[in-house]
């Protein structure tokens, strides 16, 4: 016989509005649904395929100018050297993890698995913070990348410039906003995104393949330029090796393909323990997604490297430098302006400022600056400083083609009218990007942090989840600008941490099964995505910092929550076996109400609880003749918050002793008292010893191994679980 615990329902209609769960059979499985839901809520492959795709096909929209930006000339090579990883690292990586992990957990559930106790716990903690950090990160950045796309069009360039922060931020709010009113449909809408979307590229790729073909001088001239500065072609593949993992945004579906496992249909006869129709599919869809990302990625860094403008995609900034003043009078004053990055410019241009007085005061001019990239307008501003001196600030706009390459390349080589309707879906399927991210966080959080007592009951509930998390996304957005650039580090951060630990996951998990062909192959994997996330947070530590602050706040929420819920009941359900159900019923023969005697097992035999007996009836004075039963904690993993209690029924000479397994003494006996009241109407009393160690160690017990001074922890769940005392069992102390 088993009972579970009930949940209390907000009172007002906005509580039970914000605070709204999945219904109890699906609410421990997060944001999508879990097993036993209806099958016509699973979907055939390639739709859910959509539903990651508007995150990782719509990176398109970004990532061949990040690449420029990143390699230069050399993007097309270095995006070779990321579809080589991706094809034949990360896919065969997670069609293991989608084996491994078919409940959409992820490759984190693979390392939960992998060690126990404390250390699980808190190694998911700090995956968690990555995991949010690419989620984050990739929420703004699409937002921000929207943003653009509407900025640069040629039909809103006016009236929108200047104002992408505000409408990135107004493009997150309506994101939060149709998530607080229910997120329904989400795969038609993304298999009609990702149709429009793939199919526009698909036409404006072809078009630029064929301006190349049509036009060889444009490969040639690109291949001598590379060969002018790389000289060997050892040397082409190193520098590519150096800086394809800045690209690696451009593998961001993996992950989000295996959390939205749930929603893929599988075959009429897979269990929930072992879905292998839906295993296989996932597997389709991880395959076919990454073979139409490879190809898109390949052509369009090679079509946009090649057509493009290298002015075009270098970003807005401003530089400032301090002159002599006798040299700006003479007109010897010569400013080196970083073009393409400001912290390590490979392309820099010498500005040669005319002569001019300092006495004159401040002066602002306009200088079409002549590049090897093309030409550059420049606003250059002379401003007196100290005697002597003077502080030049030139200030440098985007390139048309910054954020957005492909959607230059629309305008340039295909019209106005095609070039909006390519804004048009970008923007679309950049905003729905942030959607699919948005329900990345909302699916994995509740599947971790609540089950470990880590975070407060209301994070099962979406809407909250969703104001905090859009709360975050302004905070980054105003921290970056709403600039594409400045989040490609933090982004790859993410992403490249998420694979990292799939990868170990990986390696680990094949190790210890003893298959060492794949361990090796896997930990050469792992050596790759290692390398390349060290590269990655050395180079553009933002990503890391944001990480850090997000682990950060994970652990000061999740150790305060599991502190403050620690003397809830944290019992799902007490089950009986038919020993115990049995002993419980013959003593229950004898009156009521039932008494308990506590007792950490030792010897387990005759003396032991002859021992013990007589200790208590003269400690705690229990009545003489009056029947009692033995009740025993097993600790489980203390580091679980809560969990089935299975109690079993066990005879030693003419002593009955009950027998619970939990994860908490205190807890685990409070249940198991109410599950007793329950069943015989009549709330049972128990008898403990008191404990001889220290307050601070018994505290330090209860919160780490689930002991303590276990009396009066009892004591305060019961109180806490049942308010009213006639209701509640009786504790006693003695000793």
């Amino acid at each position: 016989m088993s009972s579970s615990v009930r949940s209390v329902r907000p009172r007002s209609a906005f509580s039970r509005w914000f605070l709204e769960t999945e219904p109890p059979e699906q609410d421990r499985e997060g944001f999508y649904k879990r097993e036993q839901a209806a099958q016509q809520q699973k979907h055939p492959w390639w739709q859910v395929m959509c539903l990651t795709g508007v995150d990782y096909f719509s990176s398109l929209g970004y990532a061949p100018g990040i690449a420029f930006l990143a390699a230069g000339a050399l993007s097309p090579i270095a995006t070779l050297v990321l579809v080589v990883v991706m094809l034949f690292g990360a896919l065969p990586m997670y069609r293991l993890v989608a084996y491994e992990s078919p409940h959409g957990d992820g490759s984190v559930s693979m390392f939960e698995r992998l060690l126990n106790y404390w250390p699980s716990k808190l190694l998911v903690l700090a995956l968690l913070g990555f995991v949010a950090t690419g989620f984050v990160v990739t929420i703004t950045l699409s937002a921000a990348d929207a943003a653009a796309h509407l900025v640069e069009n040629p039909l809103l360039k006016g009236g929108l410039a200047g104002k992408q922060v505000i409408i990135t931020l107004g493009l997150l709010a309506l994101l939060g906003a149709v998530f607080l009113k229910g997120f329904k449909e989400a795969i038609g809408i993304a298999v009609a995104l990702v149709a429009l979307y793939l199919g526009l590229n698909v036409v404006l790729i072809g078009r630029g393949l064929l301006e190349v073909l049509t036009h060889p001088g444009l490969v040639g001239n690109w291949w001598a330029g590379l060969r002018h500065v790389y000289f060997s072609p050892l040397a082409l593949i190193g520098a590519a090796l150096l800086v394809f993992p800045r690209l690696a945004l451009g593998m961001s579906g993996f992950e989000t393909g295996v959390l939205v496992m749930p929603l893929i249909r599988g075959n009429p006869d897979d269990t929930p323990e072992r879905p292998l129709g839906r295993i296989q599919n996932a597997r389709k869809l991880l395959t076919t997604a990454a073979l139409i990302m490879s190809t898109l990625l390949l052509t369009s860094s090679l079509v946009s490297t090649t057509l493009t403008p290298a002015a075009a995609f270098w970003p807005a900034f401003t530089y400032t430098h301090n002159v002599n003043a006798d040299d700006l009078a003479a007109g010897r004053a010569v400013v080196n302006v970083p073009l393409d990055d400001l912290a390590h410019p490979r392309q820099v241009y010498a500005l040669h400022l005319p002569a001019s007085s300092p006495a004159a005061g401040p002066r602002t001019i306009t200088v079409q600056a002549q590049t090897v990239g093309g030409p550059v307008p420049l606003a250059v501003t002379v401003t007196p400083t100290a005697p002597g001196s003077a502080l030049v600030t030139v200030n440098k706009p985007a390139g048309e083609a910054n954020g957005r390459a492909l959607a230059y390349l629309a305008h340039r080589l295909m019209g106005e009218g095609f070039g909006t309707l390519y804004d048009i879906s970008t923007i679309l399927i950049l905003w729905f990007a942030g959607a699919s991210a948005m329900t990345g966080l909302l699916n994995i959080v509740p599947r971790f942090l609540p089950r470990y007592g880590m975070a407060p009951e209301w994070t099962r509930a979406t809407r909250p989840l969703v104001v905090l998390f859009i709360g975050i996304c302004f905070l980054v957005t105003l921290l970056f600008q709403a600039n594409v650039d400045a989040q490609g580090g933090a982004y790859a951060t993410g992403v490249l941490a998420m694979m990292t630990s799939a990868a170990v996951a990986v390696f680990l998990t094949e190790l210890r099964r003893g298959h060492h062909g794949a361990a090796l192959f896997f930990g050469v994997v792992s050596a790759v995505f290692v390398y390349a996330i060290s590269v990655t947070m050395l180079g553009q530590p933002q990503g890391l910092y944001i990480a850090l602050m997000f682990i950060a706040a994970i652990l000061v929420v999740s150790v305060a929550s599991r502190v403050s819920r620690s003397t809830e009941l944290r019992v799902q359900q007490v089950t009986f076996d038919e020993e115990a159900t049995r002993l419980l019923r013959e003593t229950a023969g004898h009156g009521l109400p039932l008494r308990f005697i506590a007792n950490r097992l030792n010897a387990g035999n005759t003396r032991e609880y002859r021992l013990k007996e007589l200790e208590v009836r003269m400690d705690t004075h229990l009545p003489k003749g009056e029947p009692a039963l033995f009740l025993e904690v097993a600790v489980t993993d203390p580091s679980n918050f809560s969990d089935t209690v299975t109690v079993t029924g066990a005879q030693v000479g003419r002593y009955a002793i009950l027998r619970a397994r939990g994860n908490s003494v205190p807890n685990t006996i409070a249940a198991v008292l109410l599950h007793v009241r329950d069943r015989t109407g009549r709330p049972p009393h128990v008898y403990f010893e008191w404990s001889e160690k220290g307050p601070a160690a018994n505290a330090l017990r209860f919160l780490l191994a689930g002991e303590g001074d276990i009396p009066p922890l009892t004591h305060e769940v019961l109180r806490l679980a049942e308010p009213e005392q006639a209701r509640r069992p009786v504790v006693h102390v003695g000793g």
